[in-house]
Formats: C-alpha cells, structure tokens, sequence
C-alpha cells in the first residue's frame, strides 16, 4: 500500500506523526510511508486496486472489524484529529481583581 511520497499532516501534527505522543514509532511509519493512499481510498479519490486495499476500504467505512494494520492505523489517526483537546491552565492570566483589593491608605503603609 506504498504510496511513493510521505504523507505529512501540518495542521494537525506540525513536529511529525513520531514526536505527537500519540502514535507507536510503527504508526508513525506507517502513516508517513502509507497515508496519502490510505488518505485517498477513505475519501473515496482512489479506487482499490487490490484485495489489501478493498478489504482497508471496507474496514475504515465499517463494514468488517478493522483487523489490518492499515486499518487500525488509519482509525487511531481519525480518532486524533478529529478529537478536541481540551487544555487546563492552573492560574488566571487577569489579574484586574487583585490590584484593586487594596486602597490607597494601606499601599503608604
């Protein structure tokens, strides 16, 4: 399932597949060498060629449990970027409300 160029997704995952934390080292390969006819095939730009490729197509859309390699490793990567990341931050960056705690008389102090 080669598809003769990598396949990078900037938007998504900008320092690469192998430095996003979420994909096996495998993975990473894997999409770099394989995305962009994984890619075209579950958007339907490609017709499968093969058994391997029809059987991928049939996997990702949900007609068969993903089995193959390709398959699961084309859901994980569904699965990220079409997750939200939610992002907690311990502190506030306003700080409007503390300044004004305290009055004239107490900053001579």
């Amino acid at each position: 399932m080669f598809s003769g160029q990598r396949f990078f997704d900037d938007k998504h995952f900008p320092k690469g597949f192998a430095r996003s934390g979420y994909f096996t080292i495998k993975d990473a390969q894997l999409l770099e060498t394989c995305g962009r006819t994984m890619k075209a095939l579950f958007e339907g730009t490609m017709v499968p060629q093969d058994e391997e490729q029809q059987k991928f197509v049939d996997e990702v859309n949900g007609r068969r449990a993903a089995e193959s390699q390709y398959s699961i490793c084309w859901l994980k990567y569904l699965k990220e970027i079409n997750h939200k990341h939610v992002v907690y931050n311990l502190c506030s960056t306003s700080r409007g409300g503390a300044a004004e705690d305290y009055s004239e008389a107490e900053a001579d102090e």
